[in-house]
């Protein structure tokens, strides 16, 4: 469980011990307690790589991403785009309703 001395300060009052908050936010510290705040991992920022430069010529990058869409029907699709990063040529468009983890081109 994770509590903070608010909380420890409410279950002392429900036990029937007629505490201070201010009392017990020093007793919590005096005894090394704390509440961590906890970072979200969604929230956790990509690390930038140090070794990328620009391409300066076609065919030396390249990056692939995938697009989300829904049809009309309400089926949801999935592309797969591959791109040269500097002349943003696109040789492989490929759509799917499904992706799995064996099937590569």
């Amino acid at each position: 469980m994770r509590y903070g001395y608010r909380r420890v300060h409410v279950l002392l009052r429900r036990g029937e011990w007629l505490v201070n908050p201010k009392r017990v936010y020093r007793l919590y510290k005096e005894l090394g307690l704390q509440l961590r705040n906890k970072v979200p991992r969604w929230r956790v920022k990509a690390k930038l790589r140090d070794d990328r430069r620009p391409a300066r010529q076609g065919n030396e990058t390249w990056a692939m991403d995938f697009v989300h869409d829904q049809l009309a029907t309400g089926r949801k699709i999935r592309i797969l785009t591959i791109v040269d990063t500097f002349t943003r040529f696109s040789p492989a468009v490929d759509p799917r309703f499904s992706y799995r983890a064996r099937t590569w081109f």
